[in-house]
C-alpha cells in the first residue's frame, strides 16, 4: 500500500459527545449530543503542525442533539437538523443567532443541500441552494432566496421513511431500512434557473441495503455518481441509477461512514480508516483509528481539501502526503492509473503538472511494452507526443538501431524476449507509431515554413525557423530509415519499394544502401538511388548485374528503362551508359531514345542533335530509324532533322555495294529501291526541309526524279521540266509535275507553257534522238496539252511557240474555246464591278442618314449602363436602338 494521507489528532478527549461534523475552507464545525455547536479554525504552522483555535461556542444552539449540520459559506448560513426540525443560523454574527426555524419540517429524519455555482447576466458567480428534507414518508424540496427557504414544488410521497438522503445532479438518492431508491426531481437538462426546469418526481428502486440497520450512501455531484453501501461492499452508480463500473469495492468490514476526496474514496471502519480508488480499484491505505464514525471533506480554495475524521470524543485531520513523492512511489509500484488520477487534483504549476503526467504515461507505455501489450504501448507513446519518445520507442527494438549506436540505448527496464509472431506484431505497431509521428512532424514543418514566411524580415526569427526545420528533417530521416528496417524485417517488399521510390523519402543514404545491399534487394536499391538523384550509382549497379543470370537485374532492359526516364538534363549520362547497350543490343538500344509502351519516359524531350551524335558512333541505320520516328511519330518540324533524314536516304542509295556476291547484290538492290521509294514519299510529304542546301547533293544520274522535286520546291520549273522531257523523256510525269505546281498567279502560272515550249523545242535540241520525238508526234502532244489544259495556258504565248507548220484550221477550236473562256471571265468581272458599285452607293446613303440624325443631350439624360448623367465634355456612343452611353461604358454592355 501507499501513504496517501497522514493522520494527525487535532482535538482529543472532548467533554462533549460529537454527533455531527462539517467543514469549509479552514473552519471545522462540530455538533454535539448536548446541543452545543463548536466552530474551530484549523491552520498549519511553520513547523508543519496544526494550530486549532475555537472561533465560536454556542451552548444554546439547540436543546436536543444536533443530528446533522451543513454550512453554506456563500450565503453565510448554517443549516442544522435537531429535534426533527430544520433550523437556519446566521454565520456573520459571532454567537450564530437563529435566522429561522422551519416548523413545516417537523418530524424530519435527514436533509441534504445542493449548491450550484452559476454565472449571472452581470458576470457575477452566484450560488444557488436547493434543500431536500425527508419528513416521515414525504420528501420536501426548497430553494434559498432572500434569506429564507421557499417551496420548490409540492411534496413527493415516499413508500417508507428515509434514513438518509443525498443529492446527485437532478436526482435524490434515498436510503430506506432495506433498500435504496432514486427520485428524479427535475429533467436532467441544463437551464439558466434551477427552479425553471420541469419537475418530474419519478422514483426508481436501486439495490438492497444489506444486513446493516444503518444504511449508508454518499453523493458526489461533481463526479455525477452515487456511492451505496451494501454490507462489506460498495456499489457506485451514476445519477440515472445505472452501475458505473462492473466491479464493486470490498472493505474489511461494514463501513459506518464515507467521503470522497478526489481521487480517493475514504471509508470509516470499526478500528481503521481505509482509502481506495474506485477506478482503477486499488487499495491505497489503511490508517488505524479508534472507533471513527464521522468524516467531512471541506472545499478549499487553496487547492488541498482538508479531511476530518471524528469519533465520539476525538477529531483527526487527514492531510495529503507530498504529491510528487507519492506519484513517484506509485510509478515504481506500477500503479500508473492511480498516479494519473492523483495528478488530476495536483495543485502545481501547469508546466510542472504536464511534465509529470507525460512522465507517468511514458512509464506506463513502457510497462505495456514489457507485458507485450504493443498496441496500447504505442498509442500511449503517441499520446505523450514528445520528441524524445521517438528515439526511446525505436530503442525498444534493438534490431532497428545501428550496431554502433546500440550501446547508447538507456531503458528504465529490461525489454522482453519475443517470439517470431510477437516480434512481427510489435513491428506492425511500431510502423503505425512511426507513420503517425511522421505525419505530425510534416505538419510541424509546414507550420514552421509558414511562420518563416511571415517573419521573413526578422533575421532572428528566420534563423530560428531554419534550425527548427532542420531538426524536423533529421527526425523524419530517422523515421524513414527505421520504417525501411521494419519493412525489410517483415519481408514486405511492396512497402519497401513504395518507400524507396518516393522522391520525398528521407531515408539515410548510407544506411539505406547498406540495408538494401545486405538483404540483396537490388531492384529496390535502384529505385532508392533514383529517388535520391544518384543515377550514376544506379546505372553502375545495373551494368554489373546485367551479366548475372541469377540477379533480378539480369539483362539490358532494366538499363534501357532507367535511361528512358532520366530526361534531357542527364544527356551526358545517357550517352555514357547507353554505350554498352548499343554495342551488345543495338536494335533494343534504340528504345532508349524513342521510348516504348513498357517505359514511357522523357525521351521526346532529349536534345536530338546530341542523340544523333551518340547514334552515329555506332550504327547509321539506327540514325535513320531514329529520324523517321522523330518526324513521323513526334511530328518534328525542324528543317535540320528533315535534311538529315534525306541525307541518310541519299547515303544508302548512292553507297556502293558492299559485296560482289550476286545474292547480296540483289538484296542490296532491293533495299536501295525501298529506300528510294521512302525518299520520294518523304520529299513529296515533307514541307520543312531546305531544298537549296540539298540540291547540290543530288547531281547523280540515279536521282533525277528526286532532283526535280527539289527544283520544284525552289520554283525552278524549267530545269525540272527539262529533266522530265530531255533526260527522262517522261511526258506523263512532266504533266503530273505541272498539275502539282500550277498556280493561277505567280511563278507557277506558266508551268504548262514551259512544258509546251520544252516539247516543241525538243526536236531542235542538239543530240536529241529523232526516233523518239518526231515532229508530228510533238505537234500532237502539244495539241493534246492545249486541249486538256487550255484554261491554264496563255493562248497568245502558245501560238508563238507552236511550229509554223501547224495549220490555222487545226487551231481554230482552241482559239474559239479560249475566246469564249476569256469572254466569260470578262463578263464575271463586269458583273462583280457593278455589284460592288451598288454596295458602295448603298453604304454612302446609310452614312448620310446616320450623320443627319439629331441627338439631344440634356441635364437629365443619363447613361444606359452606369445611370450617371452626361457632363459638358463627356464623350458618348449611340447604339442602333437609341440608347446613349458613355464612351468608356460601351464595352460593359
Amino acid at each position: 500500500m501507499n501513504n496517501a494521507y497522514n493522520a494527525t489528532p487535532i482535538l482529543e478527549k472532548l467533554p462533549l459527545q460529537i454527533e455531527a461534523l462539517t467543514a469549509y475552507e479552514d473552519n471545522l464545525v462540530v455538533g454535539t449530543r448536548q446541543g452545543h455547536l463548536l466552530m474551530y479554525a484549523v491552520t498549519e504552522t511553520s513547523q508543519g503542525r496544526w494550530d486549532v483555535s475555537l472561533l465560536c461556542s454556542n451552548k444554546n444552539f439547540s436543546r436536543k442533539p444536533i443530528s446533522q449540520v451543513q454550512v453554506v459559506p456563500e450565503h453565510q448560513i448554517i443549516v442544522s437538523l435537531s429535534d426533527g426540525v430544520i433550523s437556519v443560523h446566521d454565520l456573520t454574527v459571532f454567537n450564530l443567532p437563529l435566522l429561522l426555524t422551519m416548523p413545516q419540517t417537523r418530524g424530519a429524519t435527514a436533509f441534504d443541500l445542493d449548491i450550484k455555482h452559476q454565472v449571472s447576466l452581470t458576470g457575477e458567480t452566484v450560488a444557488t441552494v436547493r434543500m431536500a428534507v425527508a419528513v416521515k414518508r414525504r420528501l420536501q424540496l426548497y430553494y434559498w432566496k432572500a434569506r429564507k427557504f421557499h417551496n420548490l414544488r409540492e411534496d413527493i410521497a415516499l413508500p417508507d421513511s428515509p434514513r438518509t438522503i443525498t443529492w446527485c445532479k437532478e436526482a435524490i438518492a434515498i436510503a430506506y431500512k432495506h433498500d435504496y431508491w432514486l427520485v428524479q426531481v427535475c429533467q436532467n437538462i441544463p437551464a439558466k434557473k434551477f427552479y425553471a426546469r420541469k419537475l418530474t418526481g419519478v422514483q426508481k428502486e436501486l439495490i438492497s441495503t444489506g444486513k446493516s440497520q444503518d444504511p449508508l450512501l454518499l453523493g458526489v455531484p461533481e463526479e455525477g455518481v452515487l456511492v451505496l453501501a451494501h454490507d462489506k461492499e460498495t456499489v457506485i452508480m451514476d445519477s440515472d441509477g445505472n452501475a458505473k463500473f462492473e466491479h464493486t469495492l470490498k472493505w474489511g468490514e461494514t463501513p459506518v461512514g464515507m467521503a470522497y476526496d478526489k481521487p480517493f474514496l475514504i471509508s470509516l471502519l470499526g478500528k481503521s480508516v481505509e482509502v481506495k480508488t474506485p477506478e482503477p480499484n486499488i487499495d491505497v491505505q489503511s490508517i488505524y483509528m479508534d472507533k471513527p464514525k464521522l468524516v467531512a471533506v471541506a472545499n478549499s480554495k487553496k487547492g488541498v481539501n482538508p479531511v476530518y475524521v471524528a469519533s465520539i470524543s476525538h477529531i483527526w485531520r487527514l492531510h495529503r502526503c507530498q504529491a510528487v513523492s507519492h506519484v513517484n512511489e506509485l510509478v515504481k509500484q506500477e500503479k500508473f492509473s492511480l498516479a494519473l488520477k492523483l495528478l488530476e487534483v495536483l495543485k502545481e504549476p501547469k508546466e510542472v503538472k504536464e511534465q509529470m503526467v507525460l512522465h507517468v504515461k511514458h512509464m506506463q507505455a513502457f510497462y505495456f511494452f514489457q507485458h507485450k501489450q504493443f498496441k496500447d504501448s504505442m498509442n500511449l507513446f503517441l499520446e505523450v507526443n514528445r520528441d524524445s519518445e521517438l528515439a526511446f520507442v525505436i530503442g525498444l527494438f534493438p534490431k532497428m538501431v545501428p550496431e554502433e549506436f546500440r550501446f547508447q540505448i538507456n531503458l528504465p527496464g529490461r525489454v522482453p524476449s519475443l517470439s517470431s509472431s510477437e516480434t512481427e506484431s510489435a513491428i506492425q505497431e511500431l510502423i503505425h507509431f512511426l507513420l503517425e509521428m511522421k505525419r505530425r512532424y510534416i505538419n510541424r514543418m509546414i507550420d514552421v515554413d509558414e511562420g518563416s514566411d511571415c517573419n521573413i524580415t526578422h533575421v532572428s526569427s528566420s534563423s530560428g525557423s531554419g534550425k527548427a526545420a532542420t531538426s524536423l528533417k533529421e527526425k523524419i530521416q530517422v523515421i524513414d530509415t527505421t520504417l525501411l528496417r521494419c519493412y525489410i524485417e517483415t519481408n514486405n517488399n511492396t512497402l519497401v519499394e513504395s518507400l524507396v521510390r518516393m522522391p520525398e523519402t528521407r531515408v539515410s543514404l548510407q544506411e539505406g544502401e547498406r540495408l538494401l545491399r545486405k538483404n540483396e534487394k537490388f531492384s529496390e536499391l535502384v529505385y532508392f538511388y533514383r529517388s535520391r538523384g544518384h543515377h550514376k550509382r544506379a546505372l553502375q549497379l545495373l551494368q554489373r548485374h546485367s551479366d548475372n543470370p541469377e540477379s533480378v537485374l539480369y539483362g539490358h532492359d532494366h538499363t534501357i528503362c532507367y535511361l528512358q526516364n532520366l530526361g534531357p538534363e542527364y544527356i551526358d549520362l545517357i550517352g555514357e551508359y547507353s554505350e554498352w547497350v548499343l554495342k551488345s543490343h543495338p536494335k533494343d538500344a534504340l528504345r532508349i531514345f524513342i521510348g516504348d509502351r513498357a517505359c514511357s519516359g522523357e525521351v521526346e524531350s532529349l536534345p536530338r542533335q546530341r542523340v544523333l551524335s551518340i547514334l552515329r558512333r555506332h550504327d547509321q541505320q539506327l540514325v535513320m530509324e531514329y529520324l523517321e520516328h522523330v518526324i513521323w511519330e513526334w511530328e518534328d518540324t525542324n528543317p535540320i532533322i528533315h535534311n538529315e533524314l534525306i541525307m541518310q536516304y541519299h547515303r544508302i542509295i548512292t553507297s556502293p555495294y558492299a559485296s560482289s556476291d550476286p545474292v547480296n547484290i540483289e538484296q542490296e538492290k532491293k533495299k536501295k529501291e525501298e529506300t528510294r521509294n521512302r525518299l520520294m514519299l518523304f520529299l513529296n510529304e515533307s514541307k520543312y526541309f531546305t531544298p537549296a542546301s540539298l540540291l547540290a547533293h543530288f547531281n547523280s544520274d540515279l536521282l533525277h526524279r528526286e532532283r526535280t522535286v527539289l527544283l520544284g520546291r525552289l520554283g525552278k520549273h524549267q530545269q525540272a521540266l527539262t529533266i522530265y522531257t530531255m533526260i527522262l523523256g517522261d511526258i506523263g510525269k512532266a504533266l503530273e509535275y505541272c498539275h502539282k505546281h500550277y498556280t493561277p498567279q505567280g511563278n507557277g502560272s506558266e508551268v504548262y507553257l514551259i512544258l509546251l515550249k520544252m516539247i516543241v523545242t525538243s526536236s531542235e535540241t542538239p543530240g536529241s534522238s529523232p526516233s523518239k520525238l518526231k515532229t508530228q508526234k510533238i505537234v500532237e502532244t502539244a495539241l493534246n496539252i492545249l486541249q486538256n489544259y487550255l484554261h491554264c495556258i496563255d493562248l497568245s504565248q502558245a501560238l508563238k511557240i507552236l511550229p509554223d507548220e501547224v495549220k490555222l484550221q487545226v487551231l481554230q477550236p482552241f482559239i474559239h474555246t479560249s475566246l469564249s473562256y476569256t469572254g466569260a471571265i470578262c463578263r464575271k468581272k463586269q458583273i462583280f464591278r457593278g455589284l460592288t458599285q451598288s454596295l458602295k452607293l448603298q453604304a454612302s446613303k446609310d452614312v448620310v442618314a446616320c450623320q443627319s440624325r439629331k441627338i439631344t443631350l440634356s441635364e437629365v439624360t443619363s447613361c444606359a449602363v452606369c445611370r450617371r448623367r452626361f457632363t459638358k465634355h463627356t464623350a458618348f456612343a449611340l447604339y442602333p436602338n437609341g440608347d446613349i452611353v458613355h464612351f468608356s461604358c460601351q464595352g460593359q454592355r
